[in-house]
């Protein structure tokens, strides 16, 4: 089992800049997140997976389907 941690302590956590990618631009954090794109391949559809970075500048158009 891992350690449990007060609330005070997930708070610090999500609040210090440690170790975390910042846009300069927007200045929020940069995550990573999995898109899955259905790609037609000889008349059948499968998955491909991509990593995608997304930040305040460009989760809409990424929620949206543009950046893709």
């Amino acid at each position: 089992m891992g350690k449990v941690k007060s609330f005070s302590a997930k708070v610090a956590h999500d609040l210090s800049d440690e170790g975390k990618l910042m846009c300069p631009v927007c200045n929020t954090e940069i995550k990573r997140v999995k898109i899955v794109k259905n790609i037609k391949t000889d008349g059948t559809w499968r998955p491909q997976k991509q990593f995608v970075k997304v930040c305040k500048c460009n989760e809409a158009d990424l929620m949206a389907g543009k950046n893709i």
